[in-house]
């Protein structure tokens, strides 16, 4: 999984506002195999913000080359594989998250969150660009604003449904990382993300990530991030973009 984060917004607005965004992540990597899993995800997403709440759908397209025992976001599901590699692409699995501000602490300048996603299973299981299957993720965030530095941390538990050919645990996973602000246009970022294995045979994932995010305009922002796995469940080498307008 890929989890990046942008420093957070401390400011309140009763208004509401909507940020469309798109890009694309390639990642490469042989989860511990002898032959490699190339995969492109390129999301089209709407996110609606107030000063508590923030809900955000995505739908994105997929594209994965390689054997085909490894799924986005979880790794390699079984031991076996096909003969030789395969091609797919299609409809990747539609996400729906929200999250809620529980407090904020003006003095210590601290946040917490919490966080709901609903993964539904539209990716083609027989394609294997998904599990075909719902999955459900509850996680809280913790942030402190420590002057341009932006430490967190972040704790959840994901639930998986259960596709036909093999068996995946529910896992916790969680994050730690720390946010910089260079100026009012210009932040960067680094984060280490842990996830418990889905089955006493597979590995645990773990996975580093930095941003580089710059506003073009009061409308207009631009994000690179680079994605370096640390274990055989995470690609080893990833990168992408993002673009996103805010409509006023």
């Amino acid at each position: 999984m890929m989890l990046l984060f942008s420093q957070a917004s401390y400011a309140d607005s009763s208004k509401g506002k909507y940020t469309l965004s798109t890009g694309t992540t390639f990642t490469s990597g042989d989860y511990g195999s002898s032959d490699t899993t190339e995969v492109y995800y390129t999301p089209l997403s709407l996110k609606y913000k107030t000063d508590k709440w923030s809900l955000k759908l995505t739908v994105p397209y997929l594209r994965i080359k390689g054997p085909q025992n490894v799924i986005r976001d979880i790794g390699q599901v079984t031991q076996s594989t096909t003969t030789g590699t395969a091609t797919n692409d299609g409809l990747g699995d539609i996400v729906f998250s929200s999250s809620y501000r529980l407090f904020y602490l003006p003095k210590s300048k601290t946040l917490l969150n919490i966080d709901g996603k609903i993964k539904f299973g539209t990716a083609d299981e027989d394609k294997s660009l998904g599990t075909g299957k719902n999955d459900y993720s509850l996680s809280l965030g913790l942030y402190k604003l420590m002057g341009n530095f932006t430490p967190y941390a972040t704790l959840g538990r994901r639930f998986y449904g259960q596709p036909s050919t093999t068996k995946l645990d529910d896992v916790f996973f969680g994050s730690v990382g720390l946010g910089y602000k260079f100026s009012s246009k210009i932040s960067t970022g680094i984060n280490l993300y842990l996830k418990e294995p889905t089955a006493s045979t597979r590995p645990s994932t773990r996975q580093l990530s930095a941003y580089l995010s710059y506003k073009l305009d009061q409308n207009w922002k631009i994000q690179g991030y680079l994605i370096r796995g640390l274990s055989d469940n995470a690609p080893d080498l990833g990168s992408g973009f993002s673009l996103a307008y805010q409509f006023n």
